[in-house]
């Protein structure tokens, strides 16, 4: 009775679990034209074998970014802002500025955050003027980047909910949770 009751709460928790299914923009959202955003969800980033969890809110304009990285409940851990001044990083009371979001991740983090390409990639679109093919199973190379979309099967939107890169020993993936 008590293997009976485990099979049925593991075939329930099955059941409310969403399907996923390979995220592909209707040709209208393929377009190549920035657009303003404000993305927020979870991110998790594995080195290594070692990894981070972290929620994320984004906010995109044509001529900035500023992304916050939060922990689960909410307080915010690092906060990055790039204009055309450059960029800057505020963590634990300390400030970091460097001329591109590539080399100031390096030197802190210990990998190169490709921010200015993830802006398309997170939206599901090919980042403009780089080489670009897609493998088998649907995921996009570029850059050096493997980048899977995946969306939920029933979803409408015109964003993947989930986007994985992965690169060397280096893995970041974003769940998006609320587009604006």
């Amino acid at each position: 009775m008590k293997r009976f009751l485990v099979l049925f709460a593991l075939a329930c928790l099955a059941g409310c679990a969403s399907r996923e299914t390979v995220f592909r923009p209707e040709v209208q959202h393929t377009i190549q034209a920035d657009a303003p955003f404000t993305a927020s969800g979870r991110l998790s980033v594995q080195m290594d074998g070692k990894g981070q969890v972290a929620s994320f809110e984004w906010v995109h304009a044509l001529d900035s970014d500023v992304l916050s990285v939060n922990t689960p409940i909410g307080t915010t851990v690092a906060r990055l802002t790039k204009n055309a001044q450059g960029v800057t990083l505020e963590s634990d009371g300390k400030v970091w500025q460097a001329p591109d979001v590539e080399s100031l991740t390096q030197s802190r983090l210990g990998w190169s955050l490709p921010l200015d390409n993830l802006v398309w990639w997170i939206r599901g679109r090919v980042a403009p003027d780089l080489p670009a093919s897609y493998d088998a199973d649907g995921s996009l190379l570029q850059q050096g980047w493997r980048i899977r979309f995946t969306t939920d099967v029933d979803s409408r939107s015109a964003y993947p909910r989930r986007v994985e890169l992965t690169r060397d020993n280096l893995t970041i993936k974003l769940v998006t949770s609320d587009w604006q």
